[in-house]
């Protein structure tokens, strides 16, 4: 279905509300400060007409033309000044000369109450020669949703143990495998053994996840 889309409403008096924020362009190094940036909620017409494809919880972010080399384009995030991320669901620009970006902070949609640390394994040899395995931070403070899928009995270091298996939701694209392994704020861990990257950008990358305990 085609949303009627018209971007001349939302910039009548951009220069009182104008703030910092960061284009990126995930899976690439490119990202454009922003001085000039405005955030308003999507008009509530807009949201009912949208059949779904737009909420009252989605951003229309203006972004001032001049500030950037590139058009942002579905799937580009915006981070604004307390680090919170939009994802781009629609881009276009106005008469203005400024984009109307209509985007949807995934934690929130999602409800993603926790975070994350994710540790990367590092491997060196003892004096003796054998491996030593280390973990080293990767990301720290990703925004996540863990939940139980089973639990089995299994023997763990020659002991009889639990192993629960789980899945991680995560708005970010980590390029993670099973090299690394996740750490929630309490400490536990969770050894990662397989991912499934978001099919679509208003979607969750899904991690899954081991974890052993001894009993």
């Amino acid at each position: 279905m085609t949303t009627a889309f018209d971007p001349s409403g939302d910039f009548g008096q951009v220069t009182d509300f104008q703030q910092e924020a960061t284009l990126q362009r995930p899976g690439t190094s490119d990202s454009w400060p922003l001085c000039r940036a405005v955030s308003s909620p999507v008009r509530v017409s807009e949201a009912r007409s949208s059949a779904g494809a737009y909420t009252q919880d989605d951003v229309v972010w203006s972004l001032d033309a001049g500030e950037m080399t590139v058009a942002p384009q579905p799937g580009d995030v915006v981070v604004d000044a307390d680090a919170r991320r939009w994802v781009v669901l629609a881009a276009r620009r106005g008469a203005t000369g400024r984009w109307r970006c209509i985007c949807r902070n995934l934690a929130i949609a999602q409800s993603l109450d926790r975070t994350i640390d994710v540790e990367v394994a590092v491997r060196s040899k003892d004096a003796a020669g054998a491996e030593v395995v280390t973990w080293q931070p990767w990301r720290t403070g990703v925004a996540a949703r863990l939940q139980p899928i089973r639990s089995t009995v299994a023997p763990i270091h020659e002991r009889l143990g639990q192993l629960s298996e789980w899945k991680v939701f995560v708005a970010d694209q980590l390029d993670i495998d099973h090299t690394h392994r996740i750490k929630t704020s309490d400490g536990t861990i969770y050894q990662v053994v397989g991912v499934q990257k978001a099919q679509r950008i208003d979607t969750l990358m899904e991690i899954d996840v081991i974890r052993a305990v001894e009993e």
